[in-house]
């Protein structure tokens, strides 16, 4: 989805942190120590899901200095409760002597996690029966998923009669398809929201009257290279193209051929990648890439692809073109 948007970082720091919770549930009773180094990148769960249900569904500046702050302070709590446990699990710490801070630690993130739950289903249900139709549809999913979700893993669960063994199979079962279930209908929203931000800015483009059909398309194919940047998926075919605009093949062809210089497709294509390429064989944070990693992180599909394009475009090679660059400077 590009361009990237704050929604899809946080989406991505949550699945991490919830991958982190899994490896962690899932190691041997044996493995302690390292449960508990694992147990570190579990600090983005429930303070970071609420940071995103804000990006999602409020217009605006959704977050600011308040919000990260509380989110990064239940994140550090968590942190240095982890850290106690490895302090204790190497046996830096005795059990004892810490117990009365773990235990304060424990409450006021039960508190704490509990609250940004709380604020996380309020930014879901806000200003639900004002939203249009296709923004409830969201909400309503979101919803439901994210309460049987929290009902299941933290009141049925503990109150079912079972053995210590049964019930920590059962509780770690249900929490994983609970947790399966919350990031993939995220993931779902925030690919309803990447379709509805693209039909809307095709649909502005169609409110210009001055603007002829062809003239609208070029601007949609544009926007999807210059700000989506699809360029850099290797494999991008003018069907995928074709789809995300839904627009016929044919049409994309006829205006590249009567609105660009490019020969077909692929020429445009590559003219895109190629300048991304420029801007990394230029950039300081990329100078020490090799080649072959600029022109994959361009879209090239090979290196010896990459050099072909590159020298036809510019009539020399990357290396070539980098070692001019670093001789002018």
């Amino acid at each position: 989805m590009r361009p990237r948007t704050m929604a899809n970082l946080l989406f991505a720091i949550l699945a991490i942190s919830l991958l982190f919770l899994a490896v962690g549930a899932l190691l041997p009773a044996t493995f302690v120590v390292e449960q508990q180094f694992i147990a570190l990148g579990t600090f983005a769960t429930c303070n970071v899901f609420w940071l995103l249900t804000r990006c999602l569904f409020r217009k605006g500046t959704s977050l600011t200095k308040v919000h990260y702050s509380l989110a990064g302070g239940i994140a550090a709590l968590i942190l240095i409760s982890r850290v106690v446990d490895i302090f204790v699990g190497v046996d830096w710490l005795s059990q004892d002597s810490v117990a009365w801070f773990k235990q304060i630690l424990s409450e006021c993130l039960r508190l704490l996690s509990s609250g940004v739950l709380l604020m996380a289903f309020w930014e879901i249900i806000r200003g639900y029966q004002t939203s249009n139709k296709r923004v409830r549809g969201q909400k309503l999913l979101l919803a439901v998923t994210m309460f049987i979700a929290v009902f299941s893993t933290r009141i049925v669960v503990p109150s079912l009669p079972l053995e210590p063994d049964t019930s920590r199979f059962v509780y770690l079962t249900v929490r994983g398809i609970a947790a399966s279930a919350m990031l993939i209908t995220l993931l779902l929203v925030l690919w309803i929201q990447h379709k509805d931000r693209l039909a809307h800015s095709l649909h502005q483009a169609q409110n210009e009257d001055d603007i002829d059909e062809d003239e609208l398309l070029y601007t949609a194919l544009q926007q999807l290279m210059i700000e989506q940047r699809v360029y850099l998926n290797s494999e991008l075919k003018m069907l995928d193209v074709a789809h995300a605009l839904s627009q016929p093949e044919y049409k994309i062809s006829k205006v590249l051929r009567e609105k660009t210089t490019f020969d077909n497709f692929n020429h445009f294509v590559n003219h895109h990648r190629i300048e991304h390429a420029k801007s990394l064989l230029t950039d300081k944070d990329s100078q020490r890439w090799t080649i072959l990693v600029v022109s994959m992180e361009s879209g090239f599909s090979s290196l010896a692809t990459f050099n072909r394009v590159f020298k036809q475009q510019l009539g020399c090679t990357p290396n070539q073109y980098r070692k001019q660059l670093s001789a002018t400077v």
